[in-house]
């Protein structure tokens, strides 16, 4: 590995702070939602500095194809339906809100019924799409 001078880096490499600024912009230019995740080595190691969910438009060459879809859950303790946004924090209810916006599925859950809404999700998975031709 080659070191780089103060002088290579600041004028032929872009910092990793900037790099990350124009992926937000790219993200924010599509009109999808994102977040960088806080990495405190407490969560899952090597996730990306930031994922998001971008909208798109099925064309006829997209069709029969797989795509990933975003599917954020927010989990609640049983009981808390009643309560205002059912639990959920404003941060909370700003970032799903996000995600519907960018057309990804945004669910807050506190058990089998709400599981179950996501039915629709399961039979168009691969793994089960597959599985029941």
């Amino acid at each position: 590995m080659t070191k780089r001078t103060s002088a290579q880096l600041s004028l032929k490499f872009l910092t990793e702070p900037k790099v990350k600024d124009k992926i937000k912009a790219w993200y924010d230019r599509l009109q999808a939602w994102s977040y960088a995740p806080v990495q405190n080595g407490m969560g899952v190691h090597g996730i990306p500095d930031r994922v998001g969910c971008v909208p798109v438009v099925i064309t006829q060459d997209m069709v029969g194809k797989v795509f990933g879809m975003f599917v954020a859950i927010e989990a609640k303790g049983e009981g808390r339906r009643g309560e205002k946004d059912r639990g959920c924090t404003p941060n909370q209810v700003a970032q799903l809100t996000g995600i519907g916006k960018a057309n990804g599925v945004a669910l807050v859950c506190d058990g089998d019924e709400d599981l179950r809404s996501l039915e629709w999700i399961s039979q168009i998975s691969p793994t089960t799409y597959k599985n029941s031709a």
